[in-house]
């Protein structure tokens, strides 16, 4: 489904930079602070944190949004890490639907689930694609001192007219796990332009130390949650090509576009642009009327990795049942298309010929289903 590609001159300078660090610094090195920097050019932000994982990037997001209230709301599509973020840092996840159009949070729906209690809400960057009504977003928690956190695992280099994701809410968390757009083995960056909200991210991944004292102080409580110099490497690496990754899912997205865009019982997700996506994997909802589980197998026997997203979705996995007494029927939206949907490959190392096996095959996968 998504692969990381080093090319042979990535992997000697890897190889050469490896064992400078191995006889040199492991920690809070020249590689990480290296990787913050361009990360922050890259984004015109002020501030790029680098963390171990993008689910401590969230946890430190909502640890600093826990003093405006004591729920934050989520769209129930996504990843387990998201929720999980919100309930280890003491609050409570609201889940909300998702937009059939772009499977990502839908607006009018979470505004009404926001209440004096609403501490933050998360838009989470579905499949690559910038959530469209993140500027509505954006004004809404302005206008009520909500924190706006953008969960960017999927759009490092995605755009919402012109501007980058991870620049458009308070907060953006990225996610550099091998099968994202970046890779950094494991990895996470936390983005602001907030210097307070910098501060105390730059504290909560030392353990909750006070960042600006001469001696180990601690002010809040903090987790050891920061990413180690090889990983930085990679990372460092991996946005270098960053261009070059993009151009390339889009012109993998683009073809799918050309070929499915007019198939009868393929729906695509609306895009404002394919150039300001960055197109993690591409989405296809399915009528109703099709198989879903049917055209996986189908796609599987021909051999095309195809999948979904994230399903089940959040208030349907166990422990968030458990915790909070969720079930099938709270998000009639987000159940419908998560049994609707697929997720077709999309990653810089497709060739031209596995792109046309993918699309003939899904033609294929369709018929008589």
């Amino acid at each position: 489904m998504a692969s990381p590609f080093f090319s042979e001159g990535d992997k000697k300078i890897i190889h050469d930079e490896v064992e400078d660090i191995l006889s040199n610094q492991l920690s809070m090195g020249k590689n990480v602070k290296k990787f913050e920097e361009s990360f922050s050019h890259r984004l015109d932000v002020g501030h790029a944190i680098a963390l171990n994982a993008c689910t401590s990037a969230l946890e430190a997001a909502v640890s600093y949004a826990a003093t405006r209230g004591k729920e934050v709301i989520i769209p129930a599509q996504t990843f387990i890490a998201t929720g999980m973020a919100v309930h280890l840092s003491g609050l409570k996840p609201v889940f909300a639907e998702i937009s059939p159009e772009t499977m990502c949070l839908d607006y009018h729906d979470t505004i009404h689930r926001v209440n004096e209690n609403t501490a933050a809400i998360i838009v989470v960057h579905m499949t690559g694609i910038v959530t469209p009504e993140i500027n509505k977003f954006r004004i809404f928690c302005d206008e009520r001192n909500i924190l706006l956190i953008e969960d960017a695992a999927h759009t490092p280099g995605a755009k919402f007219k012109n501007q980058e994701a991870g620049t458009l809410g308070h907060i953006g968390c990225f996610s550099f796990f091998p099968s994202k757009v970046l890779t950094s083995g494991e990895g996470g960056m936390l983005t602001t332009n907030d210097d307070k909200i910098a501060s105390f991210a730059r504290s909560f991944q030392n353990r909750g130390r006070d960042m600006t004292s001469s001696s180990e102080i601690y002010s809040i409580p903090g987790r050891n949650v920061r990413m180690p110099e090889i990983s930085a490497l990679l990372g460092w690496i991996q946005l270098s090509h960053l261009n070059d990754y993009l151009d390339r899912r889009r012109e993998i997205a683009s073809s799918y576009i050309s070929h499915f865009e007019k198939v009868a019982g393929l729906k695509l997700i609306k895009l404002e642009s394919i150039e300001q996506s960055s197109f993690w994997k591409f989405p296809i909802i399915l009528d109703s009327n099709l198989d879903r589980n049917q055209i996986l197998n189908n796609l599987h026997n021909f051999g095309v990795y195809a999948d979904t997203a994230y399903n089940p979705p959040l208030h349907l996995q166990p422990v968030f049942q458990s915790l909070y007494g969720t079930d099938t029927g709270l998000l009639p939206v987000t159940e419908d298309i998560l049994q609707r949907h697929i997720c077709l490959p999309c990653h810089p190392k497709m060739t031209n010929e596995e792109c046309s096996f993918v699309i003939s095959s899904l033609k294929e996968a369709i018929k008589d289903v």
